[in-house]
């Protein structure tokens, strides 16, 4: 068999064997691409980290010294308040700090400076623990991490070509002028590209700490819902309203969901400043209860009434 008679068997003319080397080159360059680019977001995640443990361990020194002598005076040393302000550039600055640190700069009560210290030493263990997890990713991967490392870069190549092959199956079946007006076919069509970008997501987004679950398990389900219409065809409007749902289950969870992060701490100046009115308000109300209750004529006791009636007789 000839050079030309084994093309035309396998990719049916040489036209063919051009888009397949074309798709094949698009591939490389998306994943040489798509490489680079993680590539370059550890490196810039590594960065952030070290850029936030400089600006941490800057301010721990002065922090330190300031509680251990805070006995012998009150005065604000201004050499931690410029520590304290740097430390607010910091890139992984958590809101929890941020809210102390601010609540300090604005009160300057050194009482607060002990629970700075505590939460400012939490967040440098959690950093340099996510710093040791990436650096032996990158430098020592284990056998699964490898293989991951080294699949990862074709998962957007292969949800691109996802999407052209559901494309291309809605232009072949509206080639019959019936399908223009079939909801089954568009709903197909709109339900396997949902599907393709929870897919995407679900392998690509790698940055959701709080809501892991959640996250994975929505875009797990709504992926793992366009296989029924590989199934039955008709099906598509049913599925497509299944994980129009899913997605609107995302968002009630996403809205309803606090971090740790964003709660109150002790000593919140907003949590104090609540608790404060409510005090002052269940007091306002016990002291005209009191009042009232004084100023209600009240019956006499057997005893009194005994009394009484000795004084008349």
């Amino acid at each position: 068999m000839s050079l030309a008679e084994w093309i035309e068997t396998i990719f049916g003319s040489m036209e063919g064997l051009l888009a397949v080397m074309l798709a094949a080159a698009v591939f490389l360059g998306l994943y040489i691409y798509c490489a680079a680019r993680l590539r370059a977001s550890r490196t810039e995640m590594l960065e952030r980290i070290r850029q936030s443990l400089t600006l941490y361990t800057q301010l721990a020194g002065p922090l330190t010294a300031v509680i251990e002598r805070s006995e012998d005076t009150t005065e604000p040393d201004e050499s931690l308040v410029s520590h304290l302000q740097e430390c607010k550039a910091a890139d992984r600055l958590t809101g929890d700090l941020l809210k102390q640190i601010d609540t300090y700069l604005q009160d300057r009560d050194n009482t607060r400076l002990p629970q700075i210290s505590r939460t400012l030493e939490r967040e440098m263990k959690r950093l340099v623990q996510e710093r040791s997890i990436i650096l032996r990713r990158i430098e020592n991967p284990g056998w699964g991490i490898g293989l991951w490392m080294l699949l990862k870069p074709a998962i957007p190549g292969l949800s691109f070509y996802a999407a052209v092959l559901w494309t291309f199956n809605l232009i072949s079946r509206l080639r019959n002028p019936e399908a223009w007006s079939d909801f089954s076919v568009w709903a197909l069509w709109l339900s396997c590209m949902i599907a393709t970008v929870s897919f995407y997501r679900l392998l690509m987004d790698s940055k959701r700490r709080s809501l892991g679950v959640i996250f994975y398990g929505l875009h797990l389900l709504i992926a793992a819902a366009a296989l029924i219409n590989l199934v039955s065809f008709q099906a598509s409007p049913y599925v497509l309203a299944a994980q129009i749902v899913l997605y609107l289950t995302g968002f009630w969870f996403t809205s309803s969901t606090r971090s740790r992060s964003e709660r109150p701490y002790a000593g919140n100046l907003e949590l104090m400043e609540t608790y404060a009115g409510q005090s002052s308000a269940g007091s306002e109300d016990s002291k005209r209860t009191d009042e009232a209750y004084t100023s209600y004529p009240h019956p006499l006791s057997p005893r009194d009434s005994g009394a009484g009636g000795k004084s008349r007789s």
